[in-house]
């Protein structure tokens, strides 16, 4: 329902320091207290121009969203920013550069908070079927094909013991989670789920009232005027 996206979908673009994107609540659903891991963004750059985001995502462990960086023009320029879902894996990333992917040796660096003003896609402003303004993974755009439609959707009656990783591994080519929460941070076994193509949303869809753990969960379309808060 609509009312649910006025709950807090992360704002990648404001992911400017170590800290979680305000809103951020994918990994732990936060029911052992802890809260969701710190998040980094990682500057890549000598890219192949023939790179996938399948490509990188091999490539690095544990990568929570790839953004292809593109010239006025839209042409990709051979560089990325990479959010990854921990300090860990930021930092294993960084131990990666002046490797090879594929036949080039690449660089990769803490983003700098001036490239993040490049168009790190705002989730919130995902108000169609269309992918949401500056979010370009998937295809690097390479194939003028652009990138995939993305599509919100809404997951009720989650187990509480739920984790990010079983609600990945339930579902195929989710690209982030989010947990929905009351005004004391309790975990309300709801979660918004950005998926990386209109046909994996599809097949979410087609899951609604099969047992997550324990529980026959509910999948709905997130409607798109929830996102406009």
């Amino acid at each position: 329902k609509p009312e649910l996206l006025k709950e807090g979908i992360p704002v990648l673009a404001a992911a400017t320091s170590k800290a979680s994107p305000e809103g951020y609540t994918g990994g732990s659903n936060g029911t052992d207290e802890g809260g969701a891991a710190a998040t980094e963004h990682i500057f890549v750059s000598n890219l192949p121009f023939t790179v996938e985001e399948a490509d990188v995502r091999s490539f690095f462990k544990d990568v929570r969203l790839v953004h292809w960086l593109k010239d006025k023009r839209g042409k990709f320029k051979g560089r990325a920013i990479l959010l990854f879902s921990s300090k860990e894996a930021s930092t294993s990333a960084l131990e990666k550069s002046g490797q090879l992917l594929q036949d080039r040796a690449i660089s990769v660096t803490v983003a700098k908070p001036e490239l993040l003003k490049e168009g790190i896609p705002v989730l919130a402003a995902a108000t169609s079927k269309a992918s949401p303004e500056g979010y370009t993974g998937g295809s690097n755009g390479t194939d003028e094909g652009g990138a995939a439609a993305t599509e919100h959707i809404f997951v009720s009656n989650l187990p509480f013991t739920v984790e990010e990783a079983d609600v990945r591994s339930f579902f195929k080519d989710v690209r982030l989670v989010h947990w929905l929460k009351d005004k004391r941070g309790k975990f309300k076994g709801r979660a918004i789920l950005l998926f990386s193509s209109k046909e994996a949303s599809t097949s979410a869809l087609e899951k609604s009232g099969q047992l997550l753990q324990d529980r026959a969960i509910s999948v709905t379309v997130a409607k798109p005027e929830l996102l406009k808060e």
